[in-house]
C-alpha cells in the first residue's frame, strides 16, 4: 500500500513520441487516480523520452526508477508492455486492447492473448476481432475511446483559412496521389504527412473546413477523425475497421472506397456541399463527438477497477 491507503496499479511505457495509443493508456492512468481501492503509479524504460511531450513525465505522480511487477498486486499494460511481464506473475492484470491486428497470426501480440488478464477493448470491433482467436483468458470488456477534451481548441465558423486538408502520415503514398488528383481537378490541398504535436495538430484541424484522412484499414480506433467531428469539421475517411460505428457515411462523414479516385471525389464533393446538407453533417458529427467523451470512458473503467477481486 502507498500512503494513501489504496493498492498500486502500476503502468509500464516506453515512450518514444507521443501516439494515439500513448496518449489512450494516458487517460487510464489519469482515470485511475479516481479509484477508491488503486493508486496509480509508472514505469517508464530507460530509452523513453523525458520532457513535455511525455505526460507521464512530471505532475504530481513521478515516475519510478526500477520496474518491480512483484510489488503491485495489478499491472495495467497495453500493446507490448506484455514482454515485461514475467511469465510467473500472480498477481491481476488489466490489459488495454487498441487493436483489432491484436487478432492477426502474424501479430506477436496474438499470442499474449493467451495469458490471464481482464481485457478492455476499445471499440466492438476490436472485442469481436480477439474473442474470434479463440485463444482470449480471462473476461472482456468494451469501452469506446473517449475524446479528451483538453486541449481541444475553440471550434471556428466557416468560412476558414483551409479549404481542405490531407491528413497523410499513415500512408504518405497514398496521400500524395490523392494531392494530385486533386490539384489537377483545380482544387488547392494543403498535405500533412508529418506528425505533429498534439495541440499544433489540433490547430491544424480547428482552421480547416473539409479534411480528408487516410487511416490504416485495420485501426482499433482512430481518435484524429473523432476530433475533426468535434471541431466542426467535414470529414472523408475511408473504412477503419474500429471507426465504423461513427464513422457513417453520408451521415456523420463521406466514407469512400480505399482508392485514390474515389477519395479525391468524396473530398471534391464535400467541397462542393450546399450549405444545407454541410451543416446537417457536420452538426450529426459534432454530436457523435460528444456522445464519445473521456467521463463515461473513466465511469466505466472505474467501474471495472473497483469490482476487480469479483471480476478476476
Amino acid at each position: 500500500m502507498d500512503t494513501t491507503g489504496r493498492a498500486p496499479l502500476l503502468f509500464h511505457r516506453d515512450f518514444r513520441r507521443l501516439t494515439g495509443g500513448h496518449l489512450k493508456v494516458w487517460h487510464y492512468y489519469r482515470h485511475a487516480g479516481g479509484s477508491r481501492r488503486y493508486q496509480p503509479q509508472v514505469y517508464l524504460t530507460p530509452h523513453s523520452l523525458r520532457g513535455p511531450e511525455n505526460p507521464f513525465d512530471g505532475g504530481d505522480q513521478i515516475p519510478l526508477a526500477e520496474w518491480r511487477p512483484e510489488s503491485a498486486a495489478t499491472l495495467f499494460v497495453a500493446g507490448l508492455d506484455w514482454l515485461a511481464v514475467p511469465a510467473d506473475y500472480p498477481g491481476r492484470i488489466v490489459n488495454l486492447v487498441q487493436g483489432v491486428r491484436h487478432g492477426m497470426r502474424e501479430d506477436p501480440r496474438r499470442e499474449f492473448l493467451r495469458r490471464r488478464a481482464v481485457r478492455i477493448c476499445v471499440s466492438r470491433e476490436v472485442s469481436d476481432a480477439i474473442g474470434a482467436t479463440a485463444l482470449v483468458n480471462g473476461p472482456v470488456f468494451t469501452i469506446p475511446n473517449g475524446l479528451d477534451p483538453i486541449g481541444m481548441p475553440a471550434v471556428r465558423p466557416w468560412p476558414r483559412p483551409v479549404p481542405l486538408l490531407i491528413v497523410g502520415w499513415k500512408d504518405a503514398v497514398l496521400a500524395a496521389d490523392v494531392a494530385d488528383r486533386l490539384r489537377a481537378q483545380g482544387a488547392s490541398p494543403h498535405l500533412l504527412c508529418e506528425r505533429l504535436p498534439r495541440e499544433e495538430f489540433l490547430g491544424r484541424l480547428a482552421a480547416s473546413e473539409v479534411v480528408v484522412f487516410l487511416p490504416l484499414a485495420a485501426e482499433g480506433c482512430f481518435l484524429p477523425a473523432l476530433e475533426a467531428f468535434g471541431l466542426g469539421c467535414l470529414v472523408v475517411c475511408p473504412d477503419c475497421v474500429g471507426n465504423r460505428s461513427f464513422c457513417r457515411d453520408g451521415d456523420t462523414c463521406l466514407h469512400p472506397p480505399r482508392e485514390p479516385g474515389p477519395i479525391a471525389a468524396a473530398a471534391l464533393a464535400a467541397l462542393a456541399f450546399p450549405v444545407p446538407r454541410r451543416e446537417r453533417m457536420v452538426a450529426a458529427a459534432t454530436r457523435e463527438a460528444a456522445g464519445l467523451g473521456l467521463e463515461g470512458e473513466r465511469r466505466a473503467f472505474l467501474e471495472i477497477l473497483d469490482n476487480l477481486d469479483a471480476i478476476w
